[in-house]
């Protein structure tokens, strides 16, 4: 058995620039995405067929149990899990992923299957990719603080800290060539969190273009109660699309630091269409003292805004929690996907 804990840190798109449709069905896309100190925490572990069995005896069927915190956390059957690894590993030899969520600080629990599940689709290409055919089974537990349809990657990133957690785990560098393969295959938002900081993307938003210098205000995270997807957020846009100005455009392809990327999203308008109640919450932030830029992220419904201080992110984050909106108080950052040091787990 051998078991690695990865951060997954979540992102905000400083521009979000939705250009035409392509040929392809994508639509070109420029974007300088940035990271952020909130992350999910994945914790991996691998174990052989005849440690899976060992590991089944006396395990509890369902486990319900409230953290510290006050959370309730519902686990699944741990034993029919543990159970069903055996019997695939039994009848196929090669590597079975399973995950296992745990939802944090008040974010509304999804129920994501393992075939559904982003981080397992990433190290079964992963395993895939490298030919592996040693029969073991990896458990994937991952404590959730990155809400779902949010538009702040966090589904993305859990995907990009599971290759970096496999690497480990397989005696493999995260610079592989076959993890930035797999990264690129499930999307640019997977292979933006293996690098992390703050990146200018371009093409259909998969094409690295450079890094610039990142940013370290404060930031304040709010969503609303309803989520946006993002397909529905791009059919939005495409029944009244709004482009970018050039000179914006070339505003954004230019800056080499994160301060003067100009902050524009042109999903914000479709977005809002789908959740009406956003542009209230941009009016309420906007208006607020302390409050220097507001923009939505990615297809939302997440809005970020960035804050003079941490303690005016905190209050404003408290107060809107009172209003029942989902809050959180954090940072832009450098961080990417990466193993934990073992001293810290």
């Amino acid at each position: 058995m051998k078991t690695v804990q990865v951060i997954a840190p979540a992102k905000v798109n400083l521009f979000l620039a939705i250009g035409q449709r392509r040929d392809d069905g994508y639509h070109d896309v420029t974007t300088v995405m940035h990271a952020l100190t909130l992350h999910d925490r994945l914790s991996m572990t691998t174990r052989s067929s005849d440690e899976v069995a060992a590991d089944c005896q006396g395990l509890p069927t369902q486990q319900v149990v409230t953290c510290a915190e006050g959370f309730k956390i519902t686990a699944g059957s741990s034993k029919a899990l543990v159970n069903e690894a055996t019997a695939e590993s039994s009848a196929t030899p090669g590597v079975c992923v399973h995950a296992r969520m745990t939802w944090c600080e008040g974010i509304t629990p999804i129920d994501v299957d393992d075939k559904d599940n982003l981080a397992c689709k990433a190290v079964t290409a992963l395993a895939h990719t490298l030919g592996r055919t040693t029969s073991e089974t990896i458990t994937i537990d991952i404590e959730k603080h990155i809400p779902s349809q949010a538009g702040l990657g966090g589904g993305s990133s859990d995907a990009a800290a599971a290759l970096v957690g496999a690497a480990y785990l397989w005696g493999l560098s995260s610079h592989d060539k076959a993890v930035e393969t797999v990264a690129r295959s499930l999307g640019a938002d997977v292979r933006f969190f293996l690098h992390g900081g703050c990146v200018l993307l371009a093409g259909k938003g998969e094409r690295f273009v450079h890094t610039l210098a990142p940013r370290h205000d404060s930031v304040l995270l709010v969503q609303p109660a309803c989520g946006v997807s993002t397909p529905a957020a791009y059919g939005e846009f495409d029944r009244s699309p709004s482009y970018v100005a050039k000179e914006l455009l070339d505003q954004a392809r230019i800056a080499q630091d994160a301060h003067d990327v100009p902050l524009f999203n042109n999903l914000a308008r479709p977005a809002e269409k789908l959740a009406p109640g956003l542009e209230r919450l941009w009016n309420m932030l906007r208006q607020s003292s302390g409050v220097e830029q507001v923009l939505l992220s990615g297809s939302g419904s997440s809005t970020f805004a960035v804050c003079k201080d941490d303690q005016t992110a905190r209050i404003l984050a408290s107060d809107l929690s009172a209003l029942g909106y989902w809050t959180r108080a954090t940072s832009f950052s450098s961080a990417h996907a990466a193993p934990l040091p073992k001293r810290a787990y």
